[in-house]
C-alpha cells in the first residue's frame, strides 16, 4: 500500500509540473522586438506640489509651459538649498553633542523644536520629544544652543523666522 501511495504521489507531482509548464508556454505571449513602448517605465514624483498649479488645479502634460518649467527649476533649486541648510544645521549640532561632561556614554534620541531667525541665530529652542534620559536631553540642548548663528541661513529661505525640528542622536561610542 505504501508503494502504491508513493507512486501515486510521484505521478501527481509530475502531472502538476507538466500542466504548469504547458500553462506558462500557452498563456504567455512573446515580446515583440518592434514594440513602440519601452519595457520599463519609471515615474518619480518628488512632491505633490509638482503636479498642482498655484491655483490648486492639476497640471497635465499639455499645460506645461516654459514658464512653469522655469518655475519648477527655481522651486527645485530652493528646495535643494533648504535641504542642504537643514543638513548643515544637523551636522553642526551633531558635531557638538559631547560638550556636556559625561555625555560619551549616552544612548538615545531627543527631538528639538528650533526657531531660526533670518541670519541663522536660534531665537528659541525647546525639547519637543524627550529621549527619556534627562542627561541626554540636557546634552542635546547644549549642542543645539552651541550652533545658534553658526550656520548662516540662505537668503532663498526668506526673512521670516522659521521653525525646524532636529533630532539629536546619541549612540554608544559614536563620535
Amino acid at each position: 500500500m505504501s508503494e502504491l501511495s508513493n507512486d501515486t504521489l510521484k505521478i501527481g507531482i509530475t502531472v502538476a509540473v507538466l500542466c504548469h509548464c504547458f500553462g506558462l508556454m500557452y498563456f504567455t505571449s512573446p515580446v515583440t522586438e518592434d514594440s513602440d513602448f519601452p519595457t520599463t517605465v519609471i515615474v518619480k514624483l518628488e512632491s505633490a506640489q509638482a503636479a498642482v498649479s498655484e491655483q490648486g488645479q492639476s497640471l497635465g502634460m499639455e499645460s506645461v509651459s516654459e514658464n512653469s518649467l522655469t518655475e519648477k527649476r527655481v522651486a527645485d533649486k530652493k528646495r535643494e538649498i533648504y535641504l542642504q541648510y537643514l543638513e548643515d544645521v544637523s551636522l553642526c549640532i551633531h558635531a557638538r553633542r559631547f560638550l556636556e561632561p559625561n555625555s560619551h556614554g549616552l544612548i538615545g534620541i531627543a527631538l528639538y523644536k528650533i526657531r531660526v531667525d533670518s541670519d541663522g541665530a536660534f531665537t528659541s529652542a525647546s525639547l519637543y520629544k524627550s529621549s527619556g534620559n534627562k542627561q541626554l536631553d540636557r546634552a542635546g540642548m547644549t549642542a543645539v544652543k552651541a550652533c545658534s548663528g553658526f550656520v548662516k541661513r540662505p537668503p532663498s529661505t526668506g526673512v521670516q523666522p522659521m521653525n525646524i525640528y532636529q533630532e539629536v542622536r546619541y549612540q554608544y561610542r559614536l563620535r
